[in-house]
């Protein structure tokens, strides 16, 4: 007998029924010399802290008692709810008829770690085989089956799964426990790997989206009339087409003095547009979360896995957690035959050809696992939301094999006065693969005009525009910049940054929901935004490594060259070891400080924290955490009212520290003296600011110097943000001098 262990039921099902293993049984099934059974995700975890010694570590948190390493080695226990099925399999193991044993879970570090847990807790003796497969169709079973590695080759595999859950479980219990002493008020501080430095990607785009100052400039446009029609263009010099004035715009337009114009040259050239490519995870989880509002990366990912495993008849998508976006060259005969199937009976049949194309076909450019892309099983009934993620992969991959788009591009140059305005055209002459999406393209067509031709000079006009600030984080974006570690690289390229990266494609799903679950951020429609207690984590928390994308892309690049045999996990762990030891060291050196504004109290009976009250996050630019309000409050100068609070109406006072609204322990209202936003641009508010900010709810300033040095003029807002509860400054018509 071959005993053969799943990941998950539904795959021990398809895996059973192909083999004719078909009498079902307590957990797993049996039959033509096989025994099919399942792990149901992880049945083996760590030891928790407390599990090492009672006595010492149970109750509630000392600060006494961290870095915490176990002394002696990582233990490790079954999860108690999965004690049944993890007994199942180790009887299994015990019986004498079994000759072997066939580890079939996820190909992947995760699914490495489960079994080699379920193996090492269960004593196993029996030897290991390795199937690798990318779908759980029929032909890839009898592909697997008859290509069986020998457990030794995973070693590197399962020493990368072993060390990713060592690590994470370090630093989380670890940096968690002592934070959450340290600033937590008594409120739990998440503290992971993956998890700060997401949390700081969506800060510091909140930063420049709070500290940006529009910008006005202009470009020049002119209008002309050929004989075939009118037309519009952008006046060019030297490439360049804005003008920082409109003093400068005018100054050319004064210049020009001609009525007419004449075509300099004109360019018509084609141009192809292909299929986007293929989808990895990531790129998948972006497209939907885009599309469908009703969609969050975790919801994808589960879908896709649903998908995977299929119903019991094998898997209708290749294995979904990949962060390649093209297939490997051995895939070929498999893929023709899988396109072949999908395009019969399409009304665009006759577009859809087989080719091995390096945009498609190129194994130099797929790490682990290739592309996602259907199997040749055709699905039966899905769940309308298989029903949609399954027609977005499959309407990808029939595009990859369809003829590209083609455009008519036209560009005009009208030469009036020796200035030269261009004008650009571009037309769809062949949709291509966009047949298959019913897009229909809008043209912009210009009159037929030939190069020496003259133009009736319609108008020259100076056009204002602003500059804009970045947009905020959507997951589609903060997914990619996970991806990406937040460098600019282009979607399509996989290997620039290969294995350096914040998390990977199967758990970024998981962290951007616990990142919005704890408290850190929050996401309104689709945008992304920090929120006070994620705020404070950031600019409180001392150990920045931790936020730093660098630090942790270059952490998960290690696991991956762990996973490649170019690195060992003995010195990943040495590494990481030290690095608790020195920075729970400097958590404890570190000046008393709160993150939380909330306060929670431990109950030892319930052996939970609860909340205390309810205070709110203050409303200044300043979180409560980092002051004394009482005293921030109090009024050593002489009481004048410099005006009404805009949130209660009483009167506000100057203090040592600020002008604070006489009832600022209930509203928070408060501007300080030390304020860092003004400080950035070597401002304090001063009594007239705030009066005018109290009388008008804005004030003048004059002299703002920014980064650069550049000063300018501006008019100052100081109002409350609904979503985040802060009063904040807000830069209205800078005026540069």
């Amino acid at each position: 007998m071959k005993l053969i262990l799943a990941e998950k039921p539904s795959v021990a099902k398809t895996i059973a029924s192909f083999l004719g293993a078909t009498t079902r049984n307590d957990g797993y099934f049996q039959g033509n010399n096989y025994i099919v059974t399942y792990a149901v995700g992880h049945l083996v975890s760590l030891y928790d802290m407390k599990d090492y010694d009672k006595e010492r570590y149970s109750g509630s948190w000392k600060m006494n008692n961290f870095p915490f390493v176990p002394q002696d080695k990582f233990k490790f226990k079954i999860d108690s709810s999965k004690k049944k099925q993890f007994n199942v399999v180790k009887g299994l193991l015990k019986r004498d008829d079994i000759e072997f044993v066939i580890n079939a879970t996820d190909n992947d570090r995760e699914g490495e770690l489960i079994a080699f847990l379920i193996f090492l807790m269960a004593k196993n003796k029996k030897p290991v085989k390795r199937i690798l497969v990318n779908e759980w169709t029929p032909e890839d079973i009898t592909r697997g089956m008859s290509n069986l590695k020998d457990e030794v080759e995973m070693r590197n595999l399962q020493a990368a799964g072993y060390t990713r859950l060592i690590t994470d479980w370090l630093i989380g219990i670890n940096f968690t426990s002592a934070a959450t002493l340290k600033y937590g008020n008594g409120k739990l501080l998440n503290i992971g790997r993956v998890i700060l430095p997401t949390v700081k990607l969506v800060y510091d785009r909140d930063m420049e989206i709070q500290n940006f100052i529009p910008k006005i400039y202009y470009e020049i446009e002119g209008s002309f009339m050929a004989k075939a029609g009118n037309y519009k263009g952008k006046l060019t010099l030297k490439k360049e087409t804005k003008f920082d004035t409109i003093d400068e715009a005018n100054k050319i337009i004064s210049e020009i003095r001609s009525d007419k114009a004449v075509i300099s040259d004109k360019k018509v050239t084609t141009s192809k547009e292909y299929s986007p490519k293929l989808f990895s995870l990531t790129s998948l989880q972006g497209f939907v979360t885009s599309k469908y509002a009703s969609f969050t990366s975790e919801k994808v990912l589960n879908v896709c896995q649903s998908l995977y495993e299929g119903k019991g008849h094998g898997g209708y998508i290749t294995y979904p957690r990949t962060d390649s976006m093209y297939l490997e060259e051995s895939l070929v005969g498999k893929v023709e035959q899988t396109l072949n199937k999908l395009k019969t009976g399409l009304p665009y049949e006759n577009l859809v050809n087989f080719t091995k194309s390096k945009r498609v076909f190129d194994s130099s450019k797929v790490d682990s696992h290739s592309a996602i892309i259907p199997t040749y099983i055709l699905p039966g009934k899905l769940t309308p939301d298989e029903t949609i993620v399954y027609n977005i992969i499959k309407d990808r991959f029939i595009a990859n094999f369809m003829p590209p788009a083609e455009y008519e591009n036209t560009e005009i140059k009208t030469d009036l006065d020796s200035n030269v305005f261009v004008t650009k055209g571009k037309v769809l002459k062949s949709k291509g693969y966009l047949e298959l999406f019913g897009k229909e393209e809008k043209d912009n067509l210009l009159p037929m005009v030939t190069k020496g031709e003259e133009v009736d000079v319609l108008g020259v006009q100076p056009v204002e525009k602003q500059t804009t600030p970045p947009k905020p984080y959507t997951e589609d974006t903060l997914l990619k910049a996970m991806k990406n570690c937040g460098k600019n690289v282009p979607d399509e390229d996989t290997t620039v940054l290969s294995g350096y990266s914040i998390g990977t494609s199967s758990t970024r799903a998981e962290v951007l929901k616990k990142i919005g679950t704890v408290g850190y951020v929050q996401k309104k429609g689709k945008s992304y935004s920090i929120t006070a207690l994620g705020k404070n984590l950031v600019e409180i928390f001392p150990v920045k490594d931790l936020f730093d994308v660098d630090y942790t892309g270059k952490l998960e690049k290690s696991l991956s060259d762990i996973q490649k045999g170019k690195f060992t996990k003995k010195e990943y762990l040495y590494n990481i070891i030290n690095f608790i030891y020195e920075n729970v060291g400097r958590i404890k050196m570190d000046e008393p400080k709160n993150i939380s504004t909330e306060k929670y109290v431990y109950n030892p009976k319930t052996k939970r924290y609860t909340k205390e009250g309810s205070t709110k996050y203050s409303k200044s630019s300043y979180s409560k955490s980092t002051l004394d309000s009482s005293s921030a409050a109090n009024t050593d100068s002489e009481r004048v009212s410099l005006g009404k609070c805009p949130v209660c109406k009483k009167d506000v006072y100057e203090s040592k520290k600020g002008y604070f609204c006489e009832g600022y322990s209930e509203c928070k209202f408060g501007v300080f003296k030390d304020d860092k936003y003004l400080a950035k641009y070597k401002k304090k508010p001063t009594k007239t600011m705030v009066k005018n900010i109290l009388k008008k709810g804005e004030s003048d300033i004059k002299g703002i110097v920014d980064k650069n040095g550049n000063k300018f003029d501006a008019t100052l807002k100081y109002e409350l943000n609904p979503n985040t509860e802060w009063f904040s400054w807000k830069i209205l018509n800078p005026r540069t001098k």
